[in-house]
């Protein structure tokens, strides 16, 4: 609960497919590539390639006919076309075998931080090998645990990722079809967290601040029957009403932090600083009231093409 301070990427991330990173894994038998199309389809008078996707007309309408072979060397077309055209935000061609293992491999080769959440209100979980991670992989979950955080990432083939820049910060999305949460308006009892990472904190209660965004929410956990009993007394507020009611209780109970999208779930334990104190290095939360009161779903500069809704974001670290 103090100020925003995200990671800035530095260092190049590869955007071909994550063949290295499959080793560690033992993929299934490669997975068809999807389309590049995201939703934007408009020719460029000049080049007469999609604003969108960046195929040319005929490889738009043969795509379904072509072969893996055909449809990978678009993929390798793709990044250059869109660069001459100015476009930001590319979709990547990475299948879920191939993205899975690209997320285990940020994990484990320590490469940069992930986020989940929504500007104001994020869980960061760094791979930096101060805070090494244990990585279990069941049914296409990718679990990390850490000392004073947890992560989870499922991937199914509907998720994609997407880049903005060579080096930069790659964002998760699906569909918007599959939203993952009713937006909650106020401050919410959601009963024991039988989602929890860890077996052991699924007694724990869930509550939602209620922060009314659809593609992911903000929680805490509370253990304590004093702090559960005081949280669910202010069910019913605004975010705003319950940091005015009970702020300085939460900030010294320091609870879990639960911050979760459609695919993500990123769980906090480290304690939560003194207002006017420093985040710790490591794992941490924010929740800052000056950025929600905008009522933004993502951050402005990595928003996907309408179709998607972000679930997750990584940042490379500095080189």
């Amino acid at each position: 609960m103090t100020s925003l301070r995200l990671p800035q990427p530095e260092s190049p991330v590869a955007l071909r497919p994550a063949a290295q990173a499959m080793t560690a894994i033992s993929p299934p038998a490669r997975a068809s590539r999807h389309s590049p199309c995201v939703g934007v389809c408009q020719l460029e008078t000049a080049s007469q390639l999609c604003l969108g996707c960046g195929r040319s007309r005929d490889e738009i309408s043969h795509w379904i006919s072509m072969s893996e072979v055909e449809r990978d060397d678009i993929w390798e077309l793709i990044p250059d076309r869109l660069s001459k055209l100015s476009v930001a935000v590319r979709l990547l061609p990475w299948t879920a075998p191939e993205l899975l293992g690209w997320i285990v491999d940020t994990i484990q080769e320590c490469k940069g931080t992930w986020v989940t959440g929504v500007p104001g209100a994020v869980a960061e979980l760094p791979c930096t090998g101060e805070h090494p991670a244990t990585v279990k992989i069941a049914e296409s979950t990718v679990v990390a645990t850490m000392e004073n955080a947890a992560l989870r990432v499922h991937v199914t083939d509907k998720l994609r990722a997407f880049a903005f820049a060579e080096g930069g910060p790659i964002v998760l999305g699906l569909p918007r079809t599959r939203d993952a949460f009713a937006p909650v308006q106020s401050f919410t009892k959601l009963g024991p967290d039988t989602n929890a990472l860890n077996p052991r904190h699924r007694a724990g209660i869930l509550f939602d601040f209620g922060l009314g965004r659809k593609n992911a929410r903000f929680c805490i956990r509370s253990h304590s029957p004093e702090l559960t009993a005081r949280l669910t007394s202010l069910c019913g507020e605004t975010w705003a009403g319950v940091l005015s009611a009970a702020g300085a209780t939460i900030i010294a109970a320091s609870p879990p932090r639960v911050v979760e999208s459609a695919a993500a779930r990123i769980e906090i334990f480290a304690p939560i600083p003194p207002p006017g104190g420093q985040s710790p290095a490591g794992a941490h939360s924010h929740f800052l009231p000056q950025f929600l009161e905008k009522g933004e779903e993502v951050p402005e500069s990595l928003r996907l093409p309408g179709y998607a809704m972000q679930v997750a974001i990584f940042y490379p670290k500095r080189a």
